[in-house]
């Protein structure tokens, strides 16, 4: 889901941006190609292997990409330590789950080993509760992992946008849901300073 909206919310913004799909599983290369298919050509996603990655990057630097987005598989595995290797920051979502603070306390540890920055985003919070965001907080500070100030809710409209080949601020714009995103993306672009750049170019 965050890969997906904050690609699409970065193109929105006017940034050349691109996903790139390393999880086998192919779920936003799917999405991308249904988008294609009604004549929706960006977000640009592509799937890709390990071993193209860097290439890739290459390219898209060499196209004077603005932004690239890397969808990794979940768990401990190459293609998401390639990944990691050759991205500015890293950007953990996770739920309010024991398995899933356990991975990203692995994944944390990992990036502090590689010198690189990270942050966690609470994904799929139940709406109109704060325990979970509560936990989550006390969790990642007892980690020393910055925790986003933009929680992204369980609202069904992201599936339904997901199947039509959407994201939620382009299938309800003004829900709840969609401003979670676009906050998620305001804070991501000043994070790293996105759009700044972008003009500079």
């Amino acid at each position: 889901m965050c890969v997906k909206s904050l690609t699409t919310a970065a193109t929105d913004a006017g940034l050349n941006a691109l996903a790139l799909d390393l999880d086998s599983q192919r779920n936003l290369a799917t999405w991308g190609k249904r988008r294609n298919k009604e004549g929706m050509l960006f977000p640009i996603v592509k799937p890709i292997n390990e071993q193209d990655l860097e290439e890739e990057l290459r390219r898209a630097e060499k196209a004077g990409c603005d932004l690239v987005i890397i969808d990794t598989p979940p768990g401990k595995n190459t293609e998401s330590l390639a990944a990691m290797e050759a991205s500015d920051h890293i950007l953990i979502p996770f739920w309010n789950d024991q398995d899933a603070y356990e991975g990203v306390a692995r994944t944390w540890k990992t990036a502090q080993q590689l010198g690189k920055t990270a942050s966690g985003v609470l994904n799929f919070a139940t709406p109109n509760s704060i325990t979970h965001e509560i936990t989550a907080a006390g969790v990642l500070k007892g980690i020393g992992l910055e925790m986003v100030p933009v929680v992204v809710h369980r609202y069904d409209v992201h599936r339904q946008a997901s199947a039509m080949a959407r994201v939620a601020q382009e299938l309800e714009p003004n829900s709840i849901a969609a401003d979670e995103i676009r906050k998620l993306w305001g804070w991501l672009d000043q994070r790293l300073q996105l759009c700044t750049i972008a003009q500079l170019q």
